[in-house]
């Protein structure tokens, strides 16, 4: 039981870090916004299009994987204060996740494990929870409740594992807002690039993911709190 425990912290760990780190670096960059004063959106249709990419659409989400490219709709779905914001964070995330759509378009393989391993995470963070506390409050810490540990566990490591293909998505849109010339200064080339390196961990945790959505749809106030406005 105790290896399950300490597997499951290591893991719980990491997605804190993974967590803190973009909550911390987006809310630092909020306030910034580029003078060539571009939306998520815009920026994500001139990268498309930048690199020839025909066939995906750029939308405002209201679903739970709110910023998310979706290789099978060819789709890329940003949250509305991405998709209509003009800050270093709504850039940067829209970037990302063109930079996913250049990485489609171009049969990058990993691509497909990424998005599996996002929707695993988001999807069974909060059955999973629900599963522990019921066979925690059932006695059946020495049975079931170590393999839900492992379970997460192998999630979270699965996810840390495709980190270099977000990273890559990253590069691979960093190639495009060059060719863009969309950076007037060093400081908004810095701010943008601060927030796509941090968006990479920033499905560690699927809990987060859930508890924002359903506050940003049932509790208004939340909306601010979860997901800044631009």
């Amino acid at each position: 039981m105790y290896i399950f425990v300490f597997i499951f912290m290591i893991a719980l760990g990491i997605t804190f870090w993974g967590r803190g780190r973009y909550v911390k670096i987006y809310g630092e960059e909020t306030e910034n916004r580029l003078l060539a004063n571009l939306s998520g959106s815009e920026l994500a249709e001139k990268i498309l299009n930048s690199r020839g990419i025909e066939g995906v659409t750029v939308a405002k989400s209201r679903s739970l994987l709110e910023d998310f490219y979706s290789p099978e709709k060819k789709e890329i779905s940003l949250a509305p204060c991405h998709f209509d914001g003009t800050n270093f964070p709504a850039l940067a995330v829209a970037a990302q996740q063109a930079g996913k759509a250049i990485q489609d378009f171009e049969g990058h393989r990993p691509l497909m494990w990424r998005t599996s391993v996002i929707r695993w995470t988001v999807y069974l963070s909060i059955p999973l929870a629900i599963v522990a506390l019921v066979t925690t409050l059932m006695g059946m810490t020495k049975t079931i409740l170590p393999m839900v540990l492992l379970i997460w566990s192998a999630i979270a490591f699965w996810n840390v594992a495709t980190i270099p293909t977000e990273l890559d998505a990253g590069e691979r849109a960093k190639k495009q807002l060059k060719k863009l010339k969309v950076f007037r200064n060093l400081d908004e080339r810095v701010g943008v690039e601060r927030v796509m390196g941090a968006a990479s961990t920033a499905y560690l945790d699927g809990f987060f993911t859930v508890a924002s959505w359903v506050g940003n749809i049932l509790m208004p106030w939340a909306r601010k709190r979860m997901n800044p406005d631009p």
